[in-house]
């Protein structure tokens, strides 16, 4: 019987974990890592978002043939099995489970084992199952650098079962006391989830303890005294302002100088929104993401935004990803016989490619014309093929005017005495553009606005988009030109404004 059949029961869900919020305040120091991670959203935000991050990042295989030969490997064992580790995962699945464990217990298991029910061609009848952490349990024997024997219990009550290190790839971090595992980064954040616990607490005690009074009337000390019919009459009153009431909705008039106070539970001053904050910024922190990744968007921009998420597979996920690739290609690759100089990438390239319109732009330059057939371009919009469409348009300015580049020196040159249509297409656009603006403008300044309340650049992304429209130029060109109108136009309204306010 193998090893896998031996513990193979242990993996089905058997029972569930009832956690209680009272066990939480009075043992946190003393919870595991998985109880925390169950319980404290900040924590999970975070190691959610790494693993989701590494886990849909693709992994190539490449065979070495030389420094600048390295051919793609589609159909080879160690790729197949990393694609679909056994018959539950898949290679998402597995990615999302190692970088989790890794980010919670800073170590995490693979178990590669044969399995006689699989595709020997395709898998070379391996199988990759992930242990959980809290399973494993790491015998030396005699050596404290290399573990002879990894104990696996589950905790349900099936005993234990031990294997082989042979059998199992470890990733780990550093630890500066065992070079065996790593450490926790959660035994860092425990006093800091731990005032997160005690906050959420002390809110949950108002809810449940403190008055729900919205808001109540007060009579002045010197108002006239109430009998109780005047009392009852009253209530009897302000009842009907009330849901369901006759008068729900409308005005009430107070009578005797009353005064209507609005009282209640306030964020704001209670500063519970910034404590939030500061929770989920340090868990952040600790494990080096920006915290505008996980929604701390106080210093947020677009530009700032983009750079952050170039970051993101650079500084802040690169380690990581690095350490997988060289754990798979030393332990892994050799263990299930890949192909010989085979390795392992996570596409990073694809993830740091920018948007459609960078892409095109960088390979309109590199390659020095059109990339794509009308017939291809006609594809994207299911639009049928059109006769002489799978030839590529070269313009004639790169065929003809020696430009390296379709992007270089602009449009070719051309005779001095023919009109230039296209500045006077931009001519007409601009004079519309200028047209309309000013008489929205002016009916705004009318109004008692003043020129700071315009929304100048919405002026300038309609001027743009007009201009790149109608004469077909570069959009970063339209862009600068479009800009230096508005700003023409927002200087004359300045002008005119200030002058109408000294006379």
């Amino acid at each position: 019987m193998s090893i896998w059949s031996n513990i193979k029961s242990a993996f089905q869900p058997r029972y569930t974990i009832n956690f209680r919020m009272e066990d939480a305040l009075a043992f946190i120091q003393g919870q595991s890592e998985s109880e925390l991670y169950k319980t404290q959203p900040h924590l999970r935000t975070v190691i959610s978002f790494l693993a989701d991050n590494v886990a849909q990042v693709g992994v190539k295989e490449f065979r070495r043939v030389s420094d600048t030969d390295r051919p793609r490997v589609t159909d080879d064992v160690l790729i197949n099995l990393l694609g679909r580790p056994n018959r539950d995962m898949t290679g998402y699945e597995l990615m999302r489970q190692l970088v989790s464990d890794l980010a919670l217990f800073d170590i995490a298991y693979w178990l590669v084992v044969q399995d006689p029910e699989r595709d020997a061609d395709r898998f070379g009848s391996w199988k990759i199952q992930p242990i959980p952490p809290s399973w494993v349990t790491a015998r030396s024997e005699g050596s404290v650098f290399a573990p002879a024997v990894y104990r696996i219990d589950s905790g349900l009550g099936e005993g234990y079962q031990d294997v082989p290190a042979s059998s199992m790839v470890v990733f780990h971090g550093w630890n500066p006391t065992d070079p065996t595992m790593g450490v926790t980064p959660v035994r860092a954040l425990k006093d800091v989830i731990n005032e997160q616990v005690q906050a959420w607490s002390y809110r949950t005690q108002m809810w449940k303890r403190g008055g729900r009074v919205g808001m109540f009337l007060s009579r002045p000390k010197d108002a006239p005294r109430w009998e109780e019919q005047d009392r009852k009459r009253f209530m009897q009153g302000w009842k009907e302002f009330q849901d369901k009431g006759a008068l729900a909705g409308s005005t009430p008039l107070i009578e005797d100088g009353m005064d209507l106070k609005r009282v209640g539970f306030s964020a704001r001053e209670d500063e519970f929104l910034e404590v939030t904050k500061l929770s989920l910024q340090t868990v952040a922190q600790v494990y080096h993401v920006n915290p505008v990744m996980v929604g701390i968007l106080d210093n947020a921009n677009f530009s700032n935004t983009r750079e952050f998420r170039k970051m993101l597979y650079s500084e802040t996920l690169g380690p990581t990803i690095r350490m997988i690739e060289d754990r798979i290609n030393a332990f892994l690759a050799p263990m299930v016989g890949a192909v010989p100089d085979a390795y392992v990438e996570f596409d990073i390239r694809s993830k740091l490619s920018g948007d459609f319109e960078e892409q095109a732009a960088v390979l309109s330059t590199s390659v020095g014309a059109p990339w794509i057939t009308p017939n291809e371009a006609r594809a994207t919009q299911n639009l049928p093929a059109v006769d002489g469409g799978d030839v590529l348009t070269v313009p004639l300015n790169v065929t003809q005017g020696g430009q390296a580049s379709p992007r270089d020196g602009g449009p070719p040159a051309r005779d001095p005495d023919e009109p230039d249509e296209s500045a006077e297409r931009s001519k007409q656009v601009v004079e519309r553009w200028k047209g309309r603006l000013s008489k929205s403008v002016s009916s705004r300044l009318g109004a008692g606005a003043k020129p700071e309340d315009i929304d100048w650049m919405k002026w300038s992304g309609e001027l743009q988009t007009d201009l790149a429209c109608a004469t077909g130029s570069d959009p970063i060109v339209a862009g600068l030109q479009a800009m230096k109108e508005t700003q023409a136009m927002q200087q004359h309204f300045k002008e005119a404004h200030h002058a109408d306010q000294a006379d």
